[in-house]
């Protein structure tokens, strides 16, 4: 017998007689790394003066090292 559970089908909401269309599905969930992730993310951005003072140390420091060398 033909089963035709694996095709996608249209769901169909009504709302006081009238058809309108479904709410979106909650977006995946995400995992653990990547959670971690955004939160750092959002961290460095949202202290973007003190995160380009410390690239620009970082990067003075690393010039030191190489133009001091012998």
């Amino acid at each position: 017998m033909l089963t035709f559970d694996s095709l996608p089908q249209a769901r169909i909401v009504r709302a006081g007689g009238q058809l309108v269309t479904p709410p979106p599905a909650p977006p995946a969930p995400r995992g653990p790394m990547a959670e971690k992730l955004r939160e750092g993310l959002a961290i460095a951005v949202g202290l973007w003066p003190l995160t380009a003072v410390m690239v620009l140390a970082f990067a003075m420091l690393c010039l030191c090292g190489l133009y001091s060398s012998p």
